[in-house]
Parts: structure tokens; C-alpha cells; sequence
């Protein structure tokens, strides 16, 4: 929002925008679990150590739909980079940072709205969530829903994830 000149398009896929209001439906239970587990500092990554492999596959399974994790390759390159100290820290940093994001989201809309063309992405888990808390936001909010997708939509369906992006890529709409 600080580049509006330099930012044409916002596409954002499966996720929240931090404290935002609209996710309440999604959010009725509590966050997930491992988001505390996560925002933890050095917690994670001390109980994590040299488990990494089970510890991905539980959520490359349950990102997807049936539980039908992702490509063996794909999977196998993941557990590599995450099973370096470094790297699976660096990941744990989004969850840490989810406070301060939310602050620094909450003070930029005080100042201005999303004027840019947003695209809003779900798949089967976070839903129409992230557009709940977009549409209030922005002037101008289009909406995809990415069949047969749980989380992980890139792994799941990334020809019509690609297909969907690039449309709006194009002219800013569906």
C-alpha cells in the first residue's frame, strides 16, 4: 500500500490478512493449533529436530484434499530444505511475525484502501475467509474458488491455479 504506482494487481490465495474482520467463521473454533506452537520462539525448532520428515507430512497430507499429500519429488525437496536449521526457523518467523503484520496491516488501511485490483483465491480449507476481510477493503475484489483443492492449491491444481492468475493478470478481472 506504500506502492501503489508500482503494485497493478494483488492476487493473494488461502490465507488470512492478519487481524483482519471477515474470518470469524473460519476462526470459530480458534486459530489452528500450530500457530501458537509455532510463534513459540525456538520451541518448534527444539522439538522438531530430526523429526522434520513426519512433521511436514502431516501437513502435506492435510493440506490436500483426502489427505493425498503431494508428488513424492516435491515432498522429498521440501523435507530437504526444511530440515536445515535455518530454514525451518526462517519459515516459524511468518508465524512470529503474524502480530506485528497484523498491526502493520490494521495501520495502513487507517490510512488508505486497497485501490489496486485484488484477486482472492480459496481453496477448501480457509474458504472465502481471506475475501470476508478483502471485501470491506477494497475497491475492487474479484473471487476464485479453485475446485478439488484443500490448502496446498500449487501442488493440487496448478494448470487452473495458473490459468485463473494469469486471466486476471491480463485485464484485472474474472
Amino acid at each position: 500500500m506504500r506502492h501503489v504506482a508500482r503494485v497493478q494487481r494483488i492476487v493473494l490465495m488461502e490465507g488470512l490478512l492478519g487481524a483482519l474482520p471477515g474470518a470469524e467463521a473460519f476462526l470459530s473454533k480458534g486459530a489452528p493449533w500450530w500457530f501458537g506452537f509455532h510463534m513459540v520462539p525456538g520451541l518448534a525448532e527444539r522439538v522438531l529436530a530430526g523429526n522434520e520428515s513426519s512433521y511436514l507430512d502431516h501437513f502435506l497430507a492435510i493440506g490436500t484434499v483426502g489427505q493425498r499429500g503431494i508428488e513424492p519429488t516435491v515432498r522429498d525437496a521440501i523435507v530437504a530444505a526444511y530440515s536445515e536449521p535455518d530454514a525451518l526457523r526462517c519459515s516459524l518467523e511468518y508465524y512470529r511475525a503474524m502480530p506485528d503484520n497484523a498491526a502493520r496491516i490494521a495501520a495502513a488501511l487507517a490510512a488508505a484502501r486497497v485501490t489496486q485490483p485484488t484477486l482472492a483465491i480459496s481453496g477448501g480449507v480457509v474458504g472465502d475467509a481471506l475475501a470476508g476481510q478483502l471485501g470491506p477493503i477494497c475497491d475492487d475484489l474479484s473471487t476464485a474458488a479453485i475446485p478439488d483443492t484443500a490448502h496446498i492449491i500449487p501442488q493440487e491444481q496448478p494448470q487452473r491455479l495458473a490459468e485463473t492468475i494469469a486471466r486476471f493478470a491480463r485485464d484485472g478481472s474474472l
